[in-house]
């Protein structure tokens, strides 16, 4: 008798991705909180590299144009996952912003016949101002949920 993983106890799509979506200059809410303002699309080309120490940089998305959000792969054990946002406008200008995010690393099995999934839970972030307004956690637990999140809100105003 074979026995083999199936979709009703071992999950066959389970890619583990950090969902990020992009967004206006944060505007404050009715308390006076900052919150993220209306979602946009990218209008510039868009590349996103992966840096990791002591290896070259890994594009993971390139010449992303018109889409409000992107879905990055996620180091499976590193405590700090890093990457670069790269704007070309229609002049071959480039624009670099960097965004570097703290992350416990999960274990996550979903039945003790299947293989583990790492799941991540981030704990902190920090980020380059050159055209990133400000990036908030939207949902803290990575897992294949495909939930957003990180919210990046762009510089939309002349400064």
């Amino acid at each position: 008798m074979l026995c083999a993983c199936d979709d009703i106890s071992c999950p066959l799509e389970s890619t583990v991705e950090c969902n990020i979506a992009f967004y206006a200059e944060a505007v404050p809410d009715e308390l006076g909180r900052m919150v993220p303002g209306a979602s946009i699309s990218i209008g510039d080309t868009l590349t996103i590299s992966v840096v990791r120490p002591g290896m070259a940089d890994s594009v993971l998305v390139n010449r992303l144009t018109g889409q409000h959000s992107a879905a990055l792969p996620v180091s499976y054990f590193a405590p700090e996952d890093v990457i670069v946002l790269a704007f070309t406008d229609t002049l071959s200008r480039v624009g670099r912003d960097t965004l570097w995010y703290q992350k416990d690393n999960i274990n996550h099995w979903d039945d003790p016949g299947c293989p583990m999934h790492p799941w991540h839970h981030i704990t902190g972030l920090r980020f380059t101002r050159h055209l990133v307004d400000t990036v908030f956690i939207s949902n803290s637990t990575i897992n294949y949920a495909g939930s957003e999140n990180i919210q990046i809100c762009f510089r939309t105003g002349s400064e």
